[in-house]
């Protein structure tokens, strides 16, 4: 068999290919890094804005809970208050929607 030298086309085109496949790695590699950093990013921010809704929407729903509450606590200080006229309302609220109950 003939020896071939180092120096032959082929193990030039071999090295050639093989430093092309290596830049074409590095930038894949530097593109994929990158792609993961910014999907990282995107998934960071999308959670700290559910979690800021969340934290939101709970507020609300504890404050739609407590309204009844505070009502109910304002009509007894009211009543505690005025109690004659808490008694006076009360009778004027029934006779009327006595009278409107009769028409109907």
């Amino acid at each position: 068999m003939a020896d071939i030298s180092r120096d032959s086309p082929i193990d030039k085109a071999a090295d050639q290919a093989r430093m092309a496949a290596d830049r074409v790695a590095t930038k894949a590699t530097d593109a994929i890094t990158s792609a993961k950093a910014s999907v990282h990013e995107t998934v960071d921010t999308v959670a700290e804005r559910a979690n800021a809704a969340t934290q939101w929407a709970s507020e609300k729903v504890d404050a739609a809970k407590q309204a009844p509450v505070d009502v109910i606590a304002a009509g007894a200080e009211y009543i505690k208050a005025r109690p004659y006229a808490a008694v006076a309302v009360a009778l004027t609220a029934g006779y009327l929607m006595g009278r409107l109950g009769r028409r109907g």
